[in-house]
């Protein structure tokens, strides 16, 4: 059952300074222990337990770890689910819900029920014969009560999230999001947690900036707005991810525009404009030009 996990435990291991004697003592065997580390040998879920409070660690924390470094069949899931939604390919969609509620029946774990719950909800928005009144709310409180419920939020619980964030009610966005950023502050360090919880935060911010026809109505989310920026700031944007930090630029500017200070938020996206040109990024830089144009 804990096969694939032994590569992991290794990895930990070895950063912990940590020998495989050390570790084994009191336990199991060396020999055990070995052929776990290279995939060779299954262990029970007691003997895992033993292993992880002897690295100070529990067994959510070492999933995230393992999550963060091997995401192959979340990422898979997560795209594969994306692409299907925004093609509106309902045929494959209906087919990975059906893929998801089968492997929960047959191993009873909720990831593979909240997968389909997810499914479900992007089937009953694309899909027009789809005649299950209320299902999709019911499914989104289901969603959204899991993710209040956790205690400590990855990588799944982020792309959870950043899959349903549209439907839901600014209220409940700004709980979640703010839920979101404390719960995965253990894991900041993590490459995959770290673009996952930068990619909510960013999103939350669009999301309460609101849709270019609504730019000029009175804005009521200036402390919220604030705040989520001070997420980000908090998180400090490696200098490598320049394109986020030109696009908090840019929402700095299109924030200064929607509270009426027009004349900075022009001169920021102005500013981040110029540096997309500077880069030869010129679809980029127009995408933003336009965007500036609109809400003006």
């Amino acid at each position: 059952m804990f096969v694939e996990y032994g590569k992991t435990l290794r990895m930990i291991r070895q950063q912990k300074g940590i020998t495989l004697k050390e570790l084994a003592n009191n336990i199991c065997s060396v020999s055990f222990l070995s052929k776990f580390e290279r995939g060779d040998s299954d262990i029970t879920l007691s003997l895992m337990t033993k292993l992880l409070e002897k690295l100070m660690m529990n067994f959510d924390e070492f999933l995230f770890i393992h999550n963060d470094y091997q995401p192959d069949q979340l990422e898979q899931f997560f795209k594969t689910a994306g692409e299907a939604f925004l093609s509106r390919d309902v045929h494959q969609l209906k087919e990975l819900k059906e893929t998801a509620l089968n492997n929960w029946k047959q191993y009873s774990v909720e990831t593979y029920h909240y997968n389909a719950l997810l499914l479900e909800i992007y089937e009953s928005i694309i899909d027009p014969e789809y005649t299950i009144d209320g299902l999709k709310e019911y499914n989104i409180q289901l969603l959204s009560d899991y993710l209040f419920r956790v205690e400590v939020w990855g990588y799944y619980e982020l792309k959870l999230y950043s899959g349903t964030m549209l439907l839901l009610e600014p209220h409940m966005v700004i709980m979640l999001s703010r839920t979101a950023y404390e719960k995965s502050a253990r894991f900041k360090d993590y490459k995959k947690v770290s673009e996952s919880i930068t990619a909510v935060l960013f999103n939350t911010i669009i999301y309460l900036l609101g849709s270019v026809n609504r730019f000029h109505e009175e804005f009521t989310y200036q402390k919220e707005f604030i705040e989520f920026i001070s997420y980000l700031e908090k998180i400090a944007l490696p200098e490598k991810n320049l394109m986020d930090r030109i696009h908090l630029i840019e929402l700095k500017g299109a924030y200064d525009i929607r509270v009426g200070d027009k004349e900075d938020g022009i001169a920021k996206m102005k500013k981040a404009i110029q540096i997309l040109n500077d880069l030869n990024s010129t679809k980029l830089a127009n995408k933003m030009e336009q965007y500036l144009l609109q809400i003006i």
